[in-house]
């Protein structure tokens, strides 16, 4: 199975489209600032410090729950029409297009309710908002946090082979910025980076929007077609001992390779998921398809955008092939969601 990735649009802490966003990652630029949730600090001068995250200013400023998705998903759209060229018009086009949703779980017993009204009325309203009319037999949300997209992905490729649709567009949006209360249990966990904590992620919001199609569709239409999407692989967070469901999962991709020349994965900050990309590591030939890769962390820039940040991944590699400061002709794309689902791709120069 091959995608043809044609459309890409993103909304993120450093810019509110795909290409100057990416562009500011490649050159390592952040735009942390403290967020609203103040923790102890012991330091040269105790008291309280506030956590530090990378919302998106000037954009999501005062809004919450189902607003803020909606907003981050409109823009993202927004984006790919103009990336891609396209427009609204062609109701035909969009009403042959499946269209995928990547959320995460709730986080707190009282984020329950907002998943449950992001799953039932996101989809509906950015369809509504947009003016791009889909099938509702052709929607679709997945709950599976970091690896969502990915996940998407798979279910895409397959729905395309099988001929039930001819493109399918993926988006992949998260916030972990905005409510306090989910920052508070999560850093009462441990997992937050803190003045106290030098192990944990910082907090980040995106929303990433991709359209992939089969490759033949895609030059009959005359589209762009910027990478390939190869050898997916979605492994979910049981079965194997944690330490290996990574190594599983990226071994099925690896398998594929024939040089990767750079790697986009999901580190952001705790020691777990480390853990599990040093075993990999470990257990490769000194001669393996990774032996002179590069290695590259989103989150460095952006902090931990859950469910965008596998859409992330593939949005930069893909745009490194465009502008061709990608070192090989093969990335290797990695997710691990918080439950430690795990899902890794291909993306193949066209």
């Amino acid at each position: 199975m091959s995608l043809a990735i044609t459309g890409l649009g993103m909304v993120s802490s450093l810019g509110h489209d795909v290409v100057s966003g990416c562009a500011a990652i490649r050159c390592g630029m952040a735009r942390p600032v403290p967020l609203g949730l103040q923790v102890v600090s012991s330091g040269d001068e105790p008291g309280v410090e506030s956590v530090v995250g990378f919302p998106i200013q000037g954009l999501t400023d005062g809004f919450v729950g189902l607003g803020l998705h909606v907003l981050l998903v409109e823009e993202a759209l927004k984006d790919l029409l103009l990336y891609s060229e396209l427009t609204g018009a062609d109701s035909r086009f969009w009403w042959d297009t499946a269209f995928f949703l990547g959320l995460s779980g709730a986080r707190t017993p009282e984020q329950d309710l907002l998943v449950e009204q992001l799953q039932e009325r996101l989809l509906p309203a950015v369809s509504r908002r947009s003016g791009l009319g889909f099938s509702p037999r052709l929607q679709k949300v997945l709950v599976r946090g970091h690896v969502s997209v990915l996940a998407a992905m798979a279910e895409a490729g397959e729905a395309i082979t099988s001929g039930q649709v001819q493109r399918a567009l993926i988006v992949g949006v998260d916030s972990l910025t905005s409510d306090l209360e989910a920052l508070e249990m999560l850093a009462m966990k441990g997992r937050l980076k803190t003045p106290e904590r030098a192990v944990g992620f910082m907090p980040g919001e995106a929303a990433v929007a991709l359209l992939v199609e089969d490759p033949a569709q895609a030059r009959r239409r005359g589209a762009r077609v910027e990478a390939r999407v190869e050898a997916l692989r979605v492994g979910r967070g049981d079965g194997a001992a944690p330490s290996m469901r990574l190594v599983e999962v990226l071994e099925g991709t690896l398998a594929r390779a024939t040089r990767i020349g750079d790697v986009y994965g999901d580190l952001n900050g705790e020691e777990s998921r480390a853990m599990e990309w040093g075993t990999l590591l470990a257990r490769l030939p000194a001669d393996s398809v990774l032996a002179e890769a590069r290695s590259h962390w989103p989150a460095v820039s952006l902090g931990d955008t859950g469910a965008a940040s596998g859409g992330v991944s593939m949005a930069v590699a893909t745009r490194s092939f465009e502008r061709k400061y990608a070192r090989g002709d093969e990335i290797l794309v990695w997710s691990r969601s918080d439950d430690g689902a795990v899902a890794s791709g291909l993306l193949v120069r066209p």
